[in-house]
């Protein structure tokens, strides 16, 4: 005795070859009332679009977890865009420190311009507070 989830499918595949090769009202009418997959989910942003949202100054948090978990990856393009969304507080409070600390990265992975970038931030956006604290973690390395 077969199971009945065996039967059901020998009979969906038996009706479904039998309307493949002669097609009628009834089969046409069993399709009809079969009901439809649910459609895919999105597969998400790409990295155009979330670049295209920090660009306009609209990227919120669903672009800034994006950047974040490519960045992790050490995703060069992501670690330069989240240091740049940190440092202008686009999606995500701004963090001149954390900026200074993705640029870094950024110029480990041979970004152009990185190191200038986190020069600059240094030079001109961190606290005096702020560089002493970069300057205790850089000795202590």
């Amino acid at each position: 005795m077969l199971p009945t989830a065996a039967l059901a499918q020998f009979y969906d595949l038996d009706g479904a070859y039998r309307c493949l090769t002669t097609p009628s009202a009834a089969c046409e009418q069993d399709l009809r009332e079969q009901p439809r997959p649910a459609p895919p989910k999105p597969a998400g942003p790409t990295m155009e679009q979330v670049i295209a949202k920090v660009r306009d100054r609209t990227a919120g948090p669903h672009e800034i977890e994006f950047l974040e978990k490519r960045a992790a990856t050490d995703d060069p393009r992501a670690v330069e865009v989240l240091a740049w969304c940190e440092l202008n507080g686009i999606g995500t409070p701004t963090d001149p420190l954390g900026a200074f600390w993705l640029y870094r990265k950024a110029a480990t992975l041979g970004v152009a311009n990185a190191r200038q970038n986190q020069i600059a931030i240094y030079e001109t956006r961190l606290t005096p507070e702020q560089r002493e604290q970069v300057l205790l973690q850089e000795n202590s390395h």
